[in-house]
């Protein structure tokens, strides 16, 4: 498989909790917990799927977007936040969430059976 997905999150566990879930169904997947990470990060592990959380502590990863696509235009995204956020054209998952809601919706969007 070897998709690589990084994921950006302010809380450890979440960030525990994807990356474990994920690597046992063979994603290379790459961990950070602030914007400024995740930019040099995104520029260097060049990865087919981004995990956002929404808030970033003073960040909103909706700020982030045109970032992001300038830089990986065609990396796909998936938003995760506590609360429904306006971002009703990406894709979405509220947390928590459950380990198969988040593995399925990864599979959708990467475009695995």
């Amino acid at each position: 498989m070897d998709k690589k997905i990084l994921v950006v999150d302010d809380e450890p566990l979440i960030l525990k909790t994807i990356e474990r879930a994920l690597e046992k169904r063979g994603y290379a997947v790459h961990t950070v917990s602030d914007a400024e990470s995740f930019m040099q990060a995104l520029r260097e592990v060049d990865p087919d799927l981004l995990i956002m959380d929404v808030n970033l502590g003073h960040r909103n990863s909706g700020s982030l977007v045109d970032e992001i696509q300038a830089a990986r235009p065609s990396v796909k995204m998936l938003f995760i936040s506590g609360g429904t956020p306006e971002m009703a054209p990406w894709n979405f998952l509220e947390k928590p969430f459950k380990i198969e809601e988040l593995r399925k919706k990864v599979r959708e969007i990467l475009d695995e059976p």
